[in-house]
């Protein structure tokens, strides 16, 4: 038997996927206007992909709304990681779905961008920043800011990499770093905000939460329900998997 996964996506599969992917990128942007709700005291503007930061609030508070979505970015990659490590094919089909659409490389390639990129920021970015102020330029939060993405991705990405065949590594895990990423950017970021720029739906919401984003987080919810099913065929049936798991006891606890 073999640890190596056998992966074999189908349409049905990756649309239940991409779907989970923009639920993904709701929640992460539900985390950050909750936190602002809570540390700040008020509901913020936002788009699709950003929560504005809430006037008055103290940086070391926007700091904490920063990271918070993060964190539970990073909390799904692990998770995913770990469901991946199991020995039912639909748990970890699930659980390469869960790291993936956790979209890992967007994480990580932002706050590269603020590196080399002046007036560019991410989430990583802004907490460095708020927390050391002009302490640090913007070269050195940058690499803090890599830093800790690099810190919470790789291990679940190392993980998943080696779970993919040799053959069809490279392809599957650059398919599905990049291309749910490029899927965000056209889907979300281009297309339904310049829809919002628009004013699409704007008396069904308020500046905290948009109508279009209301409707469209309800669509792709129904959507996801109705395939959520088929993410099993990620990983189809085809004989049996040893379970690998990702969070290993050490040897004196398993003793």
């Amino acid at each position: 038997m073999s640890n190596t996964l056998r992966l074999r996506p189908t349409s049905a599969s990756i649309l239940a996927f991409l779907c989970l992917t923009l639920l993904l990128v709701e929640a992460h942007e539900q985390v950050h206007a909750l936190a602002t709700r809570l540390l700040c005291g008020g509901w913020a503007g936002r788009v699709f992909d950003n929560v504005l930061p809430y006037p008055g609030c103290s940086a070391r508070r926007l700091a904490l709304v920063d990271i918070a979505a993060p964190l539970f970015s990073y909390a799904c990659l692990g998770l995913g990681a770990a469901l991946l490590g199991r020995a039912d094919r639909r748990t970890q089909s699930f659980g390469f779905a869960l790291l993936f659409a956790s979209l890992p490389l967007g994480r990580v390639l932002p706050q590269v961008v603020t590196v080399f990129v002046a007036g560019s920021t991410a989430d990583e970015y802004s907490f460095v920043h708020r927390l050391a102020g002009d302490a640090l330029g913007r070269g050195v939060t940058g690499t803090v800011a890599v830093a800790i993405a690099l810190a919470f991705t790789m291990p679940p990405l190392l993980f998943a990499w080696r779970r993919l065949p040799s053959a069809q590594r490279p392809l599957l895990f650059a398919g599905f770093c990049g291309l749910p990423l490029l899927f965000v950017i056209v889907w979300l970021i281009v297309g339904m905000n310049g829809l919002l720029a628009h004013g699409v739906l704007a008396s069904l919401g308020t500046a905290a939460w948009p109508g279009l984003v209301r409707v469209h987080t309800a669509v792709v919810a129904v959507a996801f329900l109705l395939l959520c099913r088929r993410l099993s065929d990620l990983v189809p049936a085809g004989g049996p998997v040893l379970p690998r798991p990702f969070f290993r006891p050490s040897p004196e606890s398993a003793a």
